[in-house]
């Protein structure tokens, strides 16, 4: 506060009235300007004298805020005027300013006490405004309110006044006698209470409420009137919108009397907090399926709503919120859903509804077990005597299993969840597994076992195998023949593959396909050739057996079947003779070698030997070693050492005469004597079945006879005429050139040159 201010405040006093003075005469008022602190807290009052005025800043408002203001004027009336930032220059100019100051809180010539609520007007900016306490004379007020006196005492309070959470209305109205004025507009929920009061300042009048129809008649809504209110009590009403108003609009209004009416006027809402929950699936549904749930036509008009929260399970705790939620529920049954409406003020309303779930699904039966063997299909093959133990325990349903059935065959056995079977007899059994879910839904899964018995079936082919030809065109009959321990024969089923190169059924075997079936096969076949079939025997349990045959169809016998026979055996014949034949020339080649050995050959000339007297000496089939060495008639063998000795005698003889050392054969004294070796007949036998045969060279055409010089060491041929010897025939040893040679009577013996390549060929007969 600055200090002139507190001067002039300090010799108010403080039980004395204070007083502000004025200069004489009725020029422009010069009054005192006070903040609003300045002067609230006074006691007493504050003093103005007569012909002065005191301004008060109550500072900048704005039409948000409602000020509830006391004035109190004592000692002398005064004129209490409200002006705003710019009126308030009109004013303090001396000008005329009836037109100026603000009716609602403005009083002229007051003395005692007045309250009311006042709202500024609405403006685009707050303004600044004032309060004038005039105890003079002023040019401006054309003479009318009070016109100075005696000094005179106020005292002022200002404060927001208090608010509700839903206002409608709170200001101070002036209305002209007979006169209505709309105070407000407004549309809310039917349900919602409005209430209002008035505290009458001067004059009469009626509060009521009538509908946008009901404008400029008499008619209003029945119950929503304040009739004839005045003086100074304060007068409430409380009403509820009823539904059929819901959301129409509505307008308050007031109706002075006779007189201006001056009053203040506060009316609110307690909107009507009532949430509504649609439900588009109509209370129903099923388990799992989701429904849509909304809150959104749920009275709000005024807002009142600050949190919508679902309670889809009646625990207590929120599962959603807002306006448009959804919700499942995983069991059946009747589901209540809470839904929970909080104001802004924590005020909170539930709501609830119910929807019925239910289980309309089957639940699904699985059989599972231990024992036996499962396959792809969810069958079983178990032996029987052993124990199959099957469960219902993987059954699944949407909700609960609530039992489990077993049948055999159509017949419950057992109503556990757990059943264990065993058969003595083979054969096929169906397990039926029934389980119900608390809803009394059913469901069903069935399982095919297969008793079998683990004895295999044994094929007796010995009929089928015996047959090893079977004649083109002839009807021939193939019996089949089985043995099971646990199946009679009558039981087994057999099958017979015809075409081992064909999978008729497709299962990638081919010679398992069921071409014939039946113990008998009855076929004829017409066309020669080998034939090849399966036979596959089956017991009652599918345990088999199988095996493959083989036989040759041939023609029928007839004449030129029994020439073709003869001819067959004939061929036998000469084979097996050649064999035999063969074998002993082996036997009978490999003594001779050795005989020639002995005789002092070497191998390769024994070998020479023996192929030169095959070749040009005719031997007996069953010729001996001694024939093939060519020493069975006397003949004499010489080595080829011997025969060079010999040339080389003769060589001498001729040049030095024939001496009688000459005729010494060197080597005589260290040459083994000769023996003829017997053969045993038990080799010979021996050959007939183990033989090697002998080597044939390359066969050439016929020698033509050639003249050769015959050397020492053999017979020499004496000049003879060719018509008295004998011609014989061979190839050269070396060079394989054919060429002949006679022999004259007599000389059984001659080793002769080869004319192509001058190689030496012994000659024997």
């Amino acid at each position: 506060m600055s200090a002139p201010r507190l001067l002039v405040l300090l010799l108010l006093g403080l039980l004395i009235a204070p007083a502000v003075s004025a200069a004489d005469g009725r020029a422009a008022p010069q009054c005192a300007q006070f903040d609003l602190s300045d002067v609230i807290s006074s006691g007493s009052g504050v003093a103005v004298e007569t012909g002065a005025c005191l301004i008060i800043d109550i500072g900048v408002r704005n039409s948000a805020t409602t000020l509830a203001i006391d004035y109190e004027v004592m000692d002398d009336a005064m004129d209490v005027l409200l002006f705003d930032e710019n009126t308030i220059q009109t004013y303090n100019n001396g000008q005329n300013y009836r037109n100026s100051f603000t009716t609602e809180g403005s009083f002229e010539s007051m003395l005692g006490d007045e309250w009311f609520d006042w709202a500024p007007p609405q403006s685009f900016t707050a303004k600044n405004w004032y309060v004038v306490f005039d105890n003079t004379a002023h040019d401006g007020d054309e003479g009318q309110g009070d016109q100075g006196g005696s000094t005179a005492r106020f005292k002022i309070q200002l404060a927001p006044a208090a608010t509700e959470i839903y206002p409608f209305t709170h200001n101070t109205f002036v209305v002209e006698a007979g006169q209505k004025a709309n105070l407000g507009t407004f549309n809310v929920d039917g349900g919602t209470e409005f209430s209002y009061w008035a505290h009458p300042i001067s004059g009469s009048g009626d509060l009521f409420i009538q509908s946008d129809n009901q404008l400029g008649g008499d008619l209003m809504i029945s119950g929503s009137n304040m009739d004839d209110f005045g003086g100074q009590e304060t007068t409430q009403l409380d009403w509820t919108v009823p539904s059929f108003l819901d959301l129409k609009n509505l307008n308050l209004m007031v109706e002075a009397g006779s007189t201006d009416l001056h009053f203040t006027v506060k009316s609110w809402f307690e909107p009507v907090l009532a949430p509504i929950i649609v439900d588009y699936s109509n209370g129903a549904t099923t388990i799992g399926q989701s429904i849509t749930l909304d809150a959104g036509g749920s009275p709000n008009s005024l807002q009142q709503i600050n949190v919508l929260s679902w309670d889809f399970d009646s625990d207590g705790i929120a599962d959603d919120e807002g306006e448009l939620v959804d919700a499942s529920w995983p069991t059946p049954g009747i589901k209540t859903i809470n839904l929970t409406a909080q104001s802004a003020s924590g005020e909170t309303t539930t709501t609830s509804h119910q929807v019925t779930v239910s289980d309309v699904t089957n639940p699904t039966a699985v059989i599972t077990g231990t024992g036996g063997v499962l396959d792809l299909n969810g069958n079983r093959r178990l032996l029987r005597i052993s124990d199959l133990t099957l469960q219902a325990s993987n059954s699944f349903d949407d909700h609960a299993i609530a039992s489990a059935s077993w049948s055999v065959d159509g017949t419950t056995m057992s109503s556990a969840s757990q059943y264990t079977v065993s058969w003595s007899e083979i054969g096929t059994y169906l397990i039926t597994l029934a389980v119900t879910d608390p809803s009394g839904n059913m469901g069903y899964a069935n399982s095919t076992i297969f008793v079998f018995d683990s004895t295999v079936p044994i094929l007796v082919t010995s009929d089928i195998s015996d047959i090893e030809e079977v004649t083109k065109g002839e009807e021939i009959e193939f019996k089949a023949k089985a043995v099971d321990v646990w199946d009679g024969e009558d039981s087994l089923r057999f099958t017979w593959d015809l075409d081992l190169e064909v999978d008729s059924n497709g299962d990638g075997d081919t010679t398992n396909d069921p071409d014939y079936t039946g113990r008998i096969l009855t076929k004829t076949f017409d066309s020669t050739g080998k034939y090849r079939l399966a036979l596959t025997v089956y017991d009652n349990s599918n345990n088999t057996d199988f095996e493959i045959f083989e036989f040759q169809v041939v023609e029928p016998a007839g004449e030129g079947n029994i020439f073709g026979i003869i001819a067959i055996v004939f061929l036998v014949v000469i084979i097996v003779t050649g064999v035999v034949l063969f074998g002993y020339k082996g036997v009978q080649r490999r003594h001779a070698v050795e005989m020639l050995v002995e005789k002092g050959l070497s191998l390769e000339e024994a070998n020479a030997r023996i192929y030169e007297v095959t070749k040009t000496t005719k031997l007996p089939k069953f010729a001996k070693a001694v024939q093939m060495a060519g020493i069975s008639e006397g003949g004499v063998v010489k080595s080829s050492e011997q025969i060079m000795s010999e040339e080389k005698a003769s060589e001498f003889s001729s040049i030095y005469g024939n001496d009688s050392q000459s005729q010494i054969d060197p080597n005589a004294g260290f040459r083994p004597s000769s023996q003829v070796r017997q053969i045993d007949p038990a080799i010979a036998n021996a050959a007939l079945a183990a033989f090697e045969d002998d080597p044939v060279p390359k066969k050439s055409a016929p020698p033509t006879p050639v003249s050769g010089k015959v050397k020492s060491g053999g017979v020499a041929l004496p000049p003879v005429q060719q018509s008295a010897g004998h011609t014989l025939k061979t190839d050269c040893t070396s060079c394989s050139k054919a060429f002949a040679v006679t022999m004259p009577a007599g000389v059984s013996s001659a080793v002769v040159a080869c004319p192509s390549c001058g190689s030496d060929q012994l000659f024997e007969r």
